[in-house]
């Protein structure tokens, strides 16, 4: 091994590895299911279209900086049209989550930011330009 590879190797394994994302408790789960547009009927989440969200996904993800998670709710299906997919951004405000982004469409979240928070690409179907939505100061727009 060459001693810059040894090195950053070294280097690699004294630090610490970051922290894996805490999963949303099932009463999170509901609380962010509601606040983004679903039905709750028991422990079934209905989307949009009556159906149940089979494929519905949650994340934590820190997207200003601020050490504190927003909550991303995403779903697939035929229900969300040809991009073939939803997500929403929550925001936990006043003790309760609430949409700061909806959009039909695959969310990446890129590196350029717009008062603190990042910037979002909505990507759907096709090869042109995606819309990215920017913050404004109490939400997000594109």
């Amino acid at each position: 091994m060459k001693p810059f590879a040894a090195a950053a190797t070294a280097a690699a394994m004294l630090l610490p590895a970051p922290a894996p994302a805490q999963a949303l408790t099932p009463a999170e789960r509901i609380a962010a299911a509601r606040a983004a547009g679903f039905r709750v009927q028991g422990a079934r989440i209905i989307n949009e279209c009556d159906a149940p969200a089979e494929t519905i996904a949650f994340e934590r993800r820190d997207l200003n900086a601020d050490g504190t998670a927003e909550i991303i709710v995403s779903d697939g299906g035929a229900c969300y049209g040809q991009s073939g997919s939803m997500f929403a951004v929550l925001r936990r405000a006043n003790g309760r989550w609430s949409p700061v982004l909806q959009a039909q469409g695959v969310m990446t979240v890129l590196k350029t930011r717009r008062g603190g928070w990042a910037d979002i690409e909505i990507g759907g179907p096709g090869f042109g330009k995606m819309p990215v939505a920017r913050w404004t100061g109490t939400k997000y727009d594109y």
